[in-house]
């Protein structure tokens, strides 16, 4: 049943099925690229976290209050929890459903007004979050298609991981290269490779 929620522990990516009512489907923890592995359907349907707030997660069409509080923790949204929300999952015949799913868990956190996502202390999110502005003005203009863009990948503390890649949705591998955590600057002399750009040897 392509169309039926998929139950716990069910295999899940941007092209099946959406998971059952308090799963997400989330890639597997300390995988290095969540949205590699969530375009390729690696991912499994997890329970939500219990500090999950309906407005973050945006799983209900017909829209969910917004809390009265915000936690920190909600709050601080990585590229995984803003790319991997099973919920949103696009038809099967749309070609852009991570940038429309990202877009649109973006939205939900911006109608929030998730300002500890934002600020001066975590310049990955605050460049995530601006990306996906742009991305979101991009989707409204009449067919537009994008095959080929690029969103910072941020720890959780909200700074960079020193390899970062291009998203890819026409099949081939998008480019990486490696970058200072803490202003996701490009290091100088570093190679940009469809593959693993050995950021490690910068750090040692």
């Amino acid at each position: 049943c392509p169309t039926c929620a998929l139950t716990r522990g069910a295999a899940c990516g941007v092209a099946t099925a959406r998971c059952g009512r308090g799963l997400s489907c989330r890639a597997p923890p300390g995988e290095p690229r969540p949205l590699h592995a969530l375009t390729r359907g690696r991912g499994a349907c997890m329970p939500l976290p219990e500090n999950t707030t309906p407005g973050v997660e945006a799983t209900d069409a017909k829209g969910s209050a917004a809390p009265e509080t915000v936690s920190p923790e909600s709050a601080e949204m990585t590229q995984e929890q803003l790319l991997g929300s099973s919920h949103l999952m696009a038809p099967s015949g749309d070609d852009l459903p991570i940038l429309w799913n990202a877009i649109s868990n973006y939205q939900s956190a911006k109608a929030l007004e998730v300002a500890e996502a934002t600020t001066g202390k975590r310049p990955c999110q605050r460049e995530l979050y601006s990306v996906l502005e742009r991305l979101a003005q991009e989707q409204q203009k009449a067919g537009d298609r994008i095959y080929t863009f690029y969103l910072p990948n941020c720890s959780k503390d909200g700074f960079y991981y020193s390899k970062q890649c291009e998203t890819s949705l026409d099949g081939e591998a998008g480019l990486c290269w490696c970058v200072y955590p803490w202003n996701g600057k490009k290091i100088p002399g570093s190679v940009e490779v469809r593959g693993d750009p050995g950021c490690h040897q910068y750090f040692h």
